[in-house]
């Protein structure tokens, strides 16, 4: 059971993405998931955090199309 979601908006953010997850990551609460929301990225942002999400299922992306 989901205690609650941590919620990161994403634009063109491959500098310090993985940084944020990880700092999420590293917290002591159970029971969480985080939805990372990108708003069209057209760097590497995408990639970074598909990485990260095949190595932690709590991991969530959503795509924002315009």
């Amino acid at each position: 059971m989901i205690a609650f979601s941590v919620i990161i908006p994403v634009l063109n953010a491959e500098h310090y993405i993985e940084q944020c997850i990880c700092s999420v990551l590293s917290q002591n609460y159970p029971n969480y998931e985080i939805i990372i929301i990108d708003d069209g990225s057209d760097d590497r942002t995408k990639k970074l955090i598909q990485k990260l999400g095949e190595k932690n299922p709590c991991i969530m992306l959503k795509s924002i199309c315009h």
